[in-house]
């Protein structure tokens, strides 16, 4: 099968599995990844429409699979977020807007409790660099300050 042709259930089953390993997951991540194992380089609308549904499909059969927005994640994922370093990853991953607000709180979270406090700009820079980033561009900046 192409991925947007797989029966919706084979697929449900799939990006299911992909939200228990990485959730919190931006939808364009699960169809990157979804693609990737049907050895496609991209995710066109098509696959990306596909994921969408399989992951709709899914939630009906994990009452735990949360969505808030475009990022999907199980209830533990919830409780304790997972804060990723990213210092090795490249691409889409990087992108600010593909960083879910749970990990970025998270973040800061242990940012303030590392640092004892601190100014907000302080907190920024401490989180990014928890997630791996050496630098923190507007995007990035706009972001977790939008966490705070």
């Amino acid at each position: 099968y192409e991925p947007h042709e797989t029966p919706p259930s084979l697929l449900a089953d799939l990006v299911w599995k992909i939200v228990q390993a990485e959730g919190p997951i931006h939808i364009d991540e699960v169809a990157r990844r979804v693609s990737a194992s049907y050895g496609k380089e991209k995710a066109g609308s098509r696959i990306i429409k596909a994921t969408r549904n399989a992951l709709i499909l899914a939630r009906k059969s994990h009452a735990d699979l949360i969505v808030e927005g475009d990022f999907w994640f199980t209830i533990e994922q919830s409780i304790n977020p997972p804060v990723r370093d990213r210092s090795n990853e490249s691409g889409a991953t990087l992108k600010a807007t593909a960083i879910s607000m749970l990990e970025i709180r998270e973040a800061l979270r242990l940012a303030r409790e590392d640092n004892a406090g601190g100014d907000d700009a302080e907190l920024i820079r401490s989180a990014a660099r928890m997630m791996g980033f050496k630098r923190v561009g507007s995007d990035l900046q706009a972001r977790l300050a939008s966490g705070l």
